[in-house]
């Protein structure tokens, strides 16, 4: 009895860290695949430069509610946009998705590169001090990116 009350604690507890880790930094490939094998399909297409079809993905996933207020998926979805050259449609969904995670660092880093392939290097800067306290690589890509723009 003892030992299945132990079990139980225990389990609990690594379910609970499990998922502050995976808010922290988003879930992990391995908990994507299981929980949604679509977005984890999309997220392999992203990763493979196939925009339009990880667009196309991505946007039926969205139609989801569930899936419309998370805000990776809006992140990777608006980055295949960008990608595609849609920079209005992009800049929707970062924002859509930062409404949500105001400091989601993939997407406050993706909008302000957006932001500098649209010629706004002041609204890139105001992204950067969202992510200056990140200690994170978005930040260190986009203070790059931002110091190096003309």
């Amino acid at each position: 009895m003892i030992k299945t009350i132990f079990l139980t604690v225990l389990l609990a507890f690594s379910l609970s860290t499990l998922d502050l880790k995976a808010a922290d930094s988003g879930p992990s490939p391995e908990i994507i695949k299981k929980t949604n094998p679509t977005y984890a399909e999309a997220k392999t297409l992203v990763k493979s430069k196939k925009f339009d079809k990880a667009a196309v993905m991505l946007e039926e996933l969205l139609k989801d509610s569930k899936n419309a207020s998370n805000p990776d998926i809006l992140n990777d979805y608006a980055y295949s946009l960008r990608n595609l050259k849609q920079f209005e449609k992009a800049e929707k969904f970062y924002l859509a998705a930062l409404k949500i995670n105001p400091k989601h660092p993939g997407a406050n880093e993706y909008l302000g590169e957006l932001y500098l392939q649209t010629k706004r290097p002041a609204e890139a800067k105001k992204i950067l001090e969202v992510l200056k306290t990140c200690n994170c690589e978005e930040y260190k890509e986009l203070k790059e990116k931002v110091e190096k723009y003309k």
